[in-house]
């Protein structure tokens, strides 16, 4: 699956999600990760479009980390089939996904196992 870094240095996550110019994008599975791109966005003005622009650009991801992010930014986010979680100060990129690496191989809580099944088709009202 891809996940998502709100960053400006491609080291820690430490961006808002609003305000981020730069996502460090990711593909994880249980054996483990690799860096795919960094997707750039350009500084808008009006909130909504913004919002709008960002869920667009990140559409293919299942998870974006981010240093923090906004009660509205969030819901759509969510809606738009996107887990966005907040990271803790200082998190960096790399121990993320190892983390996140590490939980994949074993046994995923509840909310990581239903994106794991969908985005493997798996029908959920047979797992």
């Amino acid at each position: 699956m891809k996940v998502g870094f709100a960053t400006n240095d491609n080291i820690l996550i430490n961006d808002h999600f609003g305000w981020a110019k730069n996502f460090a994008v990711y593909e994880i599975n249980g054996d483990g990760f690799k860096f795919l791109e960094n997707r750039y966005f350009e500084e808008e003005i009006e909130e909504l479009s913004k919002i709008d622009k960002k869920i667009e650009g990140l559409r293919d991801l299942k998870i974006i980390f981010v240093e923090s992010i906004g009660g509205t930014a969030a819901a759509r986010v969510v809606k738009s089939g996107i887990h966005p979680i907040k990271s803790k100060p200082n998190d960096k990129i790399e121990s993320v996904m190892e983390e996140l690496q590490a939980v994949l191989s074993k046994n995923p809580p509840p909310w990581l196992k239903k994106i794991i099944l969908k985005e493997s088709g798996t029908n959920l009202a047979n797992s």
